[in-house]
């Protein structure tokens, strides 16, 4: 038998308390923004993004933290270093992400494996140099 409030699954009922006794959330944090549903792009934990002109231009003047997005991206980040940084979980880093690209304010880099076979072989060869120099 479920505690009152409490579904099961972990789940509570709209009026009931986000946090168990123990502190631990309830319900997802994606399960609040349903960030699943309203992502648009298709972005890897190992996605590249950085930031665009417009988004360097206006990452100051951004709410949070989407202006801390875009202050990041300077340098290209991956989706998962992005989490990390701004402390949130994936799901709404991806769908932060996916707000910034639709706006043009963030760049998505393509996959290394979208470019040609030469020239990952060339930057294998590099790198393989590279190790050997060490």
């Amino acid at each position: 038998m479920t505690e009152p409030g409490r579904l099961p699954g972990r789940h509570r009922l709209p009026d009931a308390p986000d946090d168990d006794a123990d502190g631990l959330p309830l319900v997802r944090p994606y399960a609040r923004s349903r960030a699943a549903a309203r992502v648009t792009h298709d972005l890897a934990l190992e996605t590249l993004v950085s930031t665009t002109e417009l988004g360097h231009r206006l990452s100051r003047l951004l709410r949070q933290p989407y202006g801390s997005a875009c202050e990041l991206c300077v340098s290209t980040v991956s989706v998962a270093e992005l989490s990390a940084y701004l402390g949130l979980p994936i799901g709404e880093a991806r769908e932060l992400v996916d707000d910034l690209v639709n706006e043009e304010l963030l760049h998505v880099h393509p996959p290394v494996g979208a470019y040609d076979p030469k020239a990952r072989t060339v930057v294998l060869d590099r790198v393989l140099d590279g190790l050997d120099h060490l």
